[in-house]
């Protein structure tokens, strides 16, 4: 076995980040061969929030129950591949052996709250969710999608992508640079004709009232009486992405990140507008999550539609590859 890709991935590590600039063309990967003969066992260290431990496992083990915490099992098994391949992507740049940076240095590379890194539960959480029968028709599916796609990693200009994700993008996913102000060639706008389906493309309503609003800003730092809060002017957009989401928002005179005003109030997504009803704000809502990477109902969306995997990846990640943890 090649010591090069190991190598790569420790490099990794050392460097301070991905190169920014516009993406490069869209090169269609290859089917790799999955090795299925002396793949070595890969441990990550998971500190699982509820019971405060932290839990040794195989990273394909790993993987198997953050597919079933983070997608649908019901979502068609080219897209279960696909996130079976972002989610081993994840890890790997947390994991302390490739030289990633871990959640938790010293004591565990990830965590099992998707808040802060990817969901993870133990199979009792599962069977709880699921039920004995959901159980047993939900975890092949699972176990096959890791399996078909063991040690199987994205990766560009050879190293591990940002391989980040979310729910619903509702017609086009974001950049990363309006979101987190970071330009990654890979994490471009793509329009996304596949989510449809998700039960969050549809646009949905919150209600707010001004006192809500009042004190979730005051987790911002921004102190704006309840009085003002429906006033003309007080909330305001200041920036919007290309794709009509909020990339920044004005609050009494102080402006804040649309991710952060999202947060506060508990906002799916930052691709709202609002009106004033009485004393209430009325939020108008489409998509859910960030919007950045794969959209896990398109990815199903585009699955049904005659995508595998590989080609899912690469319509939510140009110009990036799927490659081996270990050459042959």
């Amino acid at each position: 076995m090649k010591k090069a890709f190991f190598f790569l991935l420790f490099l990794f590590g050392l460097l301070a980040g991905l190169s920014s600039g516009a993406p490069g063309p869209v090169e269609q990967p290859k089917m790799p061969q999955t090795p299925a003969a002396g793949y070595p066992f890969l441990r990550i260290d998971v500190y699982y929030e509820p019971e405060d431990k932290v839990i040794s496992m195989d990273l394909e083990e790993y993987v198997k129950h953050v597919v079933a915490s983070e997608m649908p099992a019901s979502f068609h098994p080219e897209a279960l591949k696909a996130q079976a391949v972002i989610a081993r992507t994840y890890a790997l740049r947390k994991m302390q052996i490739f030289g990633g940076t871990p959640s938790m240095p010293g004591k565990a590379d990830v965590t099992s709250n998707p808040a802060k890194d990817q969901a993870w539960n133990p199979e009792h959480v599962l069977k709880e969710r699921w039920g004995t029968i959901g159980w047993w028709l939900n975890w092949p599916k699972i176990e096959k999608a890791v399996r078909e796609t063991q040690g199987l990693i994205l990766t560009y200009k050879g190293l591990p992508a940002e391989s980040v994700y979310h729910s619903t993008c509702g017609g086009a996913t974001e950049a990363a640079k309006d979101v987190w102000g970071k330009d990654v060639d890979y994490l471009q706008s793509v329009t996304c004709n596949y989510c449809a389906s998700s039960p969050h493309y549809k646009i949905s309503k919150v209600v707010l009232s001004a006192t809500q609003i009042s004190s979730s800003m005051g987790s911002l730092g921004i102190a704006v009486p309840a009085s003002k809060v429906s006033q003309k002017g007080v909330i305001a957009v200041t920036s919007l992405s290309p794709t009509g989401r909020v990339k920044q928002i004005s609050v009494d005179g102080k402006t804040v990140r649309g991710l952060e005003f999202r947060s506060a109030l508990g906002l799916k997504s930052t691709k709202f507008t609002w009106s004033v009803q009485g004393e209430n704000i009325v939020f108008q809502v489409s998509g859910y999550g960030h919007g950045v990477g794969l959209c896990q109902y398109g990815a199903d969306g585009a699955a049904r539609a005659g995508m595998d995997f590989l080609e899912i990846l690469a319509n939510y990640y140009p110009g990036t590859q799927v490659s081996h943890i270990f050459e042959e």
